[in-house]
């Protein structure tokens, strides 16, 4: 099971890796690079996060503004979990809990089967400008931390040759 989940911001790759690094607690890393391309990897727990700045010629055109790549994998042996439906639960709650802590904005893919095709479009969060702490749910004048904005229009994804 993986996610990619799609950053928005105007930190460097190394200042949001130190604060993702604080925010799940993971061990420290150091910077890796393939080809030049720069990344950090951290493994724990049977989890596999890659945190890289996104090609972007290999970027949509619906999250080309996009630059920084959050990757997630989970590793599970032998079980009988449908990980299809963690993964798409997993993945809006990773998206609103990185823009809430980090204040980024994220942007992460749905997709559904429409005959022999699948489709796909992206659902966007960013931090509510309005939020107030002290303000608990339910009472006057309470707002959601993230704002979840209007995902794009549903496309078809062609098949890679």
């Amino acid at each position: 099971m993986s996610f990619q989940i799609c950053i928005k911001t105007d930190k460097t790759l190394q200042q949001l890796t130190t604060d993702l690094c604080t925010l799940f607690s993971l061990p420290p890393s150091r910077r890796n690079s393939i080809a030049g391309e720069s990344y950090y990897h951290f493994e724990m727990l049977g989890m596999s996060i890659l945190v890289h700045a996104a090609d972007e010629e290999m970027r949509d055109p619906e999250i080309v503004n996009y630059p920084y790549s959050f990757d997630l994998q989970l590793s599970f042996a032998d079980h009988e979990l449908d990980t299809d439906d963690m993964e798409y639960r997993l993945q809006p709650y990773y998206a609103q809990l990185l823009t809430f802590h980090l204040g980024v904005e994220t942007a992460y893919h749905e997709k559904q089967k429409v005959g022999r095709h699948w489709q796909i479009r992206y659902q966007y969060c960013r931090k509510n400008p309005r939020w107030s702490g002290s303000i608990l749910y339910g009472e006057p004048g309470w707002e959601p931390a993230v704002i979840v904005g209007s995902p794009s229009p549903w496309r078809t994804m062609h098949p890679l040759l």
